[in-house]
């Protein structure tokens, strides 16, 4: 028997951290939630992550496909067939077979999820091209879709929660059964997958509810924002850096700190800024300083480049004293970011 994706990443966790090595190394998160996730992949579950925008979900994702060993695969097959048990309308017309390998990482497909996403986007369709070609009862003409193309691969569907429950629903025959049905053929291809999803709080644009058919196949976690340690290592890990210009400990933190002073208004900010704020403060008080022709970031780079990015970012409460004074609120974030540095 052919070992399976969960087989496979199951030894590959455990076999890291054997080597006392975090499998999940580069994504910042406290030590409760990265157990979390191990332990719903371990588990051989699929994973639900929650949480605001830009705190590393795509990024958690992308390293649990880099865990994956290379992968044999038929040449050219668009259902990641493997070589030793070929099953998919493609390779069963074919006598042999050549072979390719994917490395790990690669095996990881991405669905973006939109309001505007149909059945169809995910489950494939019929090839009017191929049909007229092959026929159209031929399993050949119908163009197989990402999920079938995640055969063997991680499925990572981002913001599941903005994809209308309709075509949310076709996923529950991959998640139950691990295959898909080829609409038209009476056929079904064999999805062997580990499904990856994102979901953005309710309060987000465009964000609505996970049907509870489809919720009650995940397992979630809830993933928060980084401490200010692990923020300030990510904008130095992370964060782009422009040669010439040298930025001191102090100003790192200090972008870090604007950050989390304005996370700490929760009843002025509808939407809070995530690390991606920090990035952009942190990049842009790089480019001022550049712009000056100074060797060195400070201060007043960081001010500019805050005041910037804060006022095209917050979403400030219309119940918020600040709701027509948004310049306010920023200057009060940054004088508070200051006094707590």
């Amino acid at each position: 028997m052919p070992t399976t994706l969960r087989q496979e990443l199951r030894q590959a966790i455990l076999k890291t951290r054997a080597k006392k090595m975090n499998p999940l190394d580069g994504f910042f998160c406290d030590d409760a939630t990265r157990e979390a996730i191990l332990a719903v992949l371990v588990a051989g579950r699929h994973l639900l992550l929650e949480g605001p925008p830009g705190i590393g979900k795509t990024t958690v994702a992308k390293k649990i496909a880099s865990l994956l060993p290379p992968m044999k695969t038929v040449a050219e097959c668009r259902y990641n067939c493997a070589p030793e048990n070929p099953v998919c309308p493609d390779c069963k017309n074919k006598k042999k077979h050549a072979q390719t390998r994917v490395p790990g990482e690669e095996r990881f497909v991405r669905i973006q999820g939109s309001p505007e996403m149909m059945p169809e986007d995910l489950m494939g369709d019929l090839d009017p091209v191929r049909a007229m070609k092959l026929g159209i009862q031929d399993p050949r003409a119908f163009t197989p879709g990402k999920i079938q193309k995640a055969h063997r691969k991680i499925l990572f569907i981002d913001e599941l929660n903005r994809v209308p429950q309709r075509t949310q629903n076709t996923l529950v025959q991959v998640l139950e059964e691990g295959s898909t049905t080829i609409a038209g053929f009476d056929l079904s291809a064999e999805v062997d997958t580990i499904v990856v999803a994102t979901e953005n709080p309710e309060e987000y644009a465009g964000a609505e509810r996970i049907s509870e058919t489809l919720s009650d196949r995940f397992e979630q976690v809830r993933i928060g924002y980084p401490c200010f340690e692990d923020e300030v290592t990510i904008l130095r890990t992370y964060g782009s850096k422009i040669d010439g210009v040298k930025t001191p400990d102090s100003i790192v933190e200090m972008a870090v700190a604007i950050t989390h002073a304005a996370r700490g208004l929760p009843d002025e900010i509808d939407r809070l800024p995530s690390v991606r704020a920090s990035l952009s403060i942190y990049e842009q008080a790089q480019s001022l300083a550049r712009l000056q022709n100074t060797k060195t970031v400070k201060q007043k780079d960081i001010d500019s480049a805050a005041k910037r990015v804060l006022e095209g970012r917050l979403a400030v409460s219309t119940e918020s004293r600040y709701y027509e004074k948004q310049d306010v609120l920023v200057d009060k974030i940054l004088k508070t970011a200051k006094q707590k540095a």
